[in-house]
């Protein structure tokens, strides 16, 4: 979509451009008489200002945070608690997942709610009683109802400790924050959950 409206842009600057350089050019040629004030604006004439993320910048950015911020307290409490539906109801299905392998190679795929599930399930069931997660979420705003997340988070278990970094894009439906799009690294060697009824990999 970006790239579709630098293009757009860029012709309409190209376009009045070479305009411009026509009529410097041609003296000889009449002017034209000024369309009537109720002629529609040509397609390159568009309100730029009606589209694009210009048009829907944050309201309340400091709202909005505080919003997300309860909103990871909350995922966090169901983790503890280890309520897989609570963590489904969260999540705004089909969700995008996006990791790589072994040898770097991205991978991207849409879940279902059922395969989702099935993950989340067959990982909680192994669970160790003492591992714990730490979370400190960076929290970026692109509008009222679309943010990026870049999670550093800590996992200790005992003595061992390791750290990792995710990120998720979460959007703000019926007035309810969710999970859109999930990604860390690493995973790709392992296969993906099946489904009776799942998606197609994203292309």
């Amino acid at each position: 979509m970006r790239h579709f409206l630098v293009a757009v842009v860029g012709a309409m600057l190209l376009a009045g451009s070479a305009w411009a350089q026509g009529a410097a050019g041609d003296k000889a040629a009449p002017a034209k008489a000024a369309p009537p004030a109720t002629a529609a604006p040509p397609a390159s004439g568009m309100d730029m200002s009606k589209m694009g993320p210009w048009s829907r910048k944050p309201t309340n950015e400091a709202a909005t945070k505080k919003e997300i911020a309860a909103f990871f307290k909350q995922m966090e409490e169901n983790e503890k608690k280890m309520d897989v539906d609570a963590m489904l109801s969260a999540i705004d299905f089909p969700v995008t997942m996006m990791t790589d392998d072994s040898k770097g190679v991205p991978k991207v795929e849409q879940w279902s709610k059922e395969q989702y599930g099935s993950m989340m399930k067959g990982m909680m069931a192994n669970m160790p009683k003492d591992l714990k997660t730490t979370h400190k979420p960076t929290v970026t705003v692109l509008s009222d109802s679309i943010a990026n997340v870049t999670d550093d988070f800590t996992i200790t278990q005992g003595k061992n400790k390791m750290t990792g970094r995710g990120m998720v894009v979460l959007v703000k439906r019926d007035g309810k924050w969710m999970f859109k799009v999930m990604g860390e690294a690493g995973w790709g060697d392992m296969p993906s959950p099946t489904a009776s009824a799942a998606p197609p990999p994203a292309k």
